[in-house]
């Protein structure tokens, strides 16, 4: 058990090593709007979902996307009788859809037909020639605060088409998760939301890991350097979803007590400001994600929970 940190942590900080050996032009600090993050206003609705499983896909310029942009979602089966539809909304920088079989296999037992979503600038709507998720993430504070507008407006309208079919839910993935927890203050109340490791309190990340060093050298880099303490903090926090009331009707807070990513205090802090109880559990980041049976039995049984209560 005493080498359980060390392991967990392992991994992070390898991912982290390798996203460092990549090179990338200098990222002169933006700070973008002073004003909250526009997500929540009125929505167009969604286009009304395929009747099969398979792939949808619709114009993304509604809720924001450039011209040629799409929305886009792959929609699994649930396993025997189907109860509800869960959106699964993948981490950042994410390869492939593959690594999340596991959350789908489990939901899918649950009962739940999955909409794997595919945020804004990851995988098949990164731009051409980038790297999957790269622009997500930068110095530009107000693109920043815009593509996780864009996401969270897109899963409120998904959640709105989900709603026709019965109840539903949210699974949201580290920066999905981000995503997912402002969803679950939106005015579509969801049945449940599971938010594993939401970087809610982002000046953790830049001010802890690699991750924030290396935002901060490539500011440097451009002559613009990241402001002091006080300045940073205040604007990071205002993409954190903690000062919002929560609407979704059940809520699970996770967190690895190793994580080297998302330092545990972030998702604690958020679960704490909602009055909830964060769940912790002995993994890093990236193996809380993507290899914590533990986790994803716990999820399956809320969401199995949720949707009975919805159905009673």
């Amino acid at each position: 058990m005493a080498l359980a940190p060390a392991f967990h942590g392992a991994f992070d900080r390898l991912a982290m090593w390798a996203e460092d050996r990549v090179a990338r032009p200098p990222d002169p600090w933006r700070p973008g709007p002073d004003s909250p993050l526009d997500a929540f206003g009125p929505l167009p609705p969604a286009p009304a979902p395929p009747a099969a499983p398979g792939w949808w896909r619709f114009p993304a310029a509604p809720w924001g996307g450039p011209p040629g942009d799409q929305v886009t979602v792959r929609l699994h089966a649930a396993r025997g009788p189907r109860r509800g539809t869960v959106l699964l909304v993948p981490p950042w920088k994410v390869p492939g859809r593959w690594l999340l079989r596991g959350w789908v296999r489990g939901l899918a037992a649950a009962g739940l037909e999955t909409w794997l979503v595919t945020p804004p600038h990851h995988l098949e709507r990164a731009a051409p020639g980038g790297r999957g998720g790269e622009a997500a993430i930068g110095n530009d504070l107000g693109a920043v605060r815009e593509t996780l507008a864009r996401t969270v407006r897109e899963l409120r309208a998904l959640a709105a088409a989900a709603a026709g079919r019965g109840p539903v839910g949210a699974v949201g993935l580290s920066l999905g998760a981000l995503a997912a927890a402002h969803a679950a203050t939106g005015p579509e109340p969801l049945d449940f939301a599971v938010l594993v490791a939401p970087p809610a309190d982002l000046f953790r990340t830049w001010e802890a890991t690699p991750i924030g060093a290396r935002y901060r050298r490539l500011a440097e880099r451009a002559g613009t350097p990241l402001p002091g303490e006080p300045e940073l903090r205040a604007r990071l926090a205002r993409l954190s979803p903690a000062g919002r009331a929560p609407t979704a009707r059940r809520l699970l807070v996770a967190a690895g007590r190793h994580d080297a990513i998302v330092p545990p205090e972030g998702p604690a802090g958020v679960a704490r400001a909602w009055g909830r109880e964060p769940r912790l559990y002995p993994r890093g980041h990236l193996t809380l994600l993507l290899a914590c049976r533990a986790l994803r039995r716990e999820a399956a049984a809320l969401a199995r929970q949720a949707v009975a209560a919805a159905g009673s």
